[in-house]
């Protein structure tokens, strides 16, 4: 067999080898588990809640305000982050700035805690007495979604 014949015959076996591997992880990739993710959530709420058209509106509109806020604050995160990181190009970084900038991290995880927590003050305020008390059963729900996760928990490996 000539060189040149070999040589072509190891670009296209590896060029195939490339794509296929390429689509199995483009395409071949298994969906999460079922039950998750906030549509599975979003389903929760309304089943354990046993909310009606109306309220499931209110819901919506409720999740639409706290997602702009939420994005609003996930940008501002981003930006604080890198301006304390970017400390690390000085040769001999202020303290006081350091300090500065870790206060307005922890001022903003503060205030995304604020949002979600006045979110399902909002949700709650809009169940009538019956469905306030199946929101108990739901807390554990919750957090396990706005919780960060442990060591062992499937959400956290993830």
């Amino acid at each position: 067999m000539k060189r040149e014949t070999l040589l072509t015959i190891a670009v296209i076996s590896l060029l195939l080898l490339n794509l296929g591997t390429l689509g199995f992880l483009f395409w071949g990739r298994p969906p999460g588990p079922p039950g998750r993710g906030p549509r599975a959530l979003d389903r929760l709420i309304v089943e354990k809640l046993a909310l009606n058209h109306a309220q499931q509106q209110t819901f919506q509109q409720l999740k639409k305000a706290h997602r702009e806020q939420m994005i609003a604050s996930e940008e501002a995160y981003r930006q604080a982050l890198g301006q304390y990181f970017s400390l690390l190009d000085q040769e001999t970084p202020v303290v006081q700035q350091q300090d500065s900038l870790l206060a307005n991290l922890s001022s903003i995880q503060q205030e995304r805690a604020r949002f979600t927590y006045q979110h399902f003050k909002d949700l709650k305020a809009m169940c009538s007495p019956e469905q306030q008390k199946g929101f108990h059963d739901l807390l554990p729900d919750l957090l396990q979604v706005i919780a960060p996760g442990k060591p062992g928990n499937p959400r956290h490996e993830q």
